[in-house]
């Protein structure tokens, strides 16, 4: 089973039992305490599944190269509301009438699982920022690669780095964010030269003096 199998696997058995709660909702075809315990056993799955997908990807992460964790604010933000609107609606169910109080549990593994998850993927620098011979990768809710030939300027102003892309995009990289500065800004100064990808002058003057 890859992680590919994994991550299907586990959304086709969250959207089996919500069609099936759901279902009961309406039906009543198992009684309460029946569904409670098939949803209990269904979110065992579901955490399991969950953290053979991120230990196949904490595995891959841990390869030796060197990477610099990178955990920004908007991820933290987006990790932190999307925990606490899955525990709010599993709250709101659990006090609703009888047949919709089925649900509430649902909320409260998905909750559970994605602070879990995020929480092992923070301490395990899971969300960083890799400096590749000519492009850049990023990893937060996604990967995103950015390669040196679509650059079309680097800015660096108030110690963060403006990556000007050729599509007019804009990808912003923020030292605040990083335990390495230092290091990160000369590597990535490195790349910048390496590549020759435009720089202004007064932001060179700026990283040099950073660095100095």
């Amino acid at each position: 089973m890859n992680t590919v199998l994994a991550s299907v696997g586990k959304n086709i058995l969250l959207l089996a039992l919500l069609l099936v709660t759901v279902v009961n909702v309406f039906m009543g075809a198992m009684a309460f305490k029946t569904l409670i315990a098939v949803q209990i056993a269904t979110g065992f799955v579901y955490v399991f599944l969950s953290c053979y997908e991120y230990l196949n990807a904490s595995y891959k992460a841990a390869l030796p190269l060197k990477r610099f964790p990178y955990f920004s604010y908007s991820t933290l933000l987006f990790k932190t509301l999307k925990t606490a609107i899955f525990l709010a609606v599993a709250v709101v169910l659990y006090f609703a009438e009888d047949r919709f109080r089925m649900l509430y549990p649902i909320c409260l593994v998905i909750a559970m699982t994605e602070g879990i998850i995020t929480w092992l993927r923070y301490r395990n620098s899971m969300f960083f920022v890799n400096i590749y011979a000519n492009y850049l990768l990023l990893v937060d809710d996604r990967i995103q690669k950015v390669f040196a030939s679509e650059i079309l300027l680097v800015e660096f102003r108030h110690d963060i780095f403006y990556l000007v892309k050729k599509d007019h995009k804009t990808v912003t990289l923020k030292l605040e964010h990083l335990s390495e500065k230092d290091l990160f800004t000369r590597n990535l100064y490195e790349w910048v030269k390496r590549n020759q990808v435009t720089l202004s002058e007064e932001s060179a003057k700026k990283i040099i003096d950073r660095m100095v």
